[in-house]
């Protein structure tokens, strides 16, 4: 049988590696975004 506090510190877990990644993930799409945008303004 699983601890039940070891499940909930499992869940907990995936859930800050979830919003870890998701928020990553943004940071790396606007940083993408900020220099494509510099580049199709930039080149005129």
């Amino acid at each position: 049988m699983i601890d039940m506090g070891f499940a909930v510190f499992a869940m907990r877990l995936f859930e800050v590696m979830f919003f870890l990644g998701l928020a990553g993930s943004a940071v790396v799409v606007i940083i993408s975004f900020i220099e494509d945008a510099g580049e199709l303004f930039g080149k005129d």
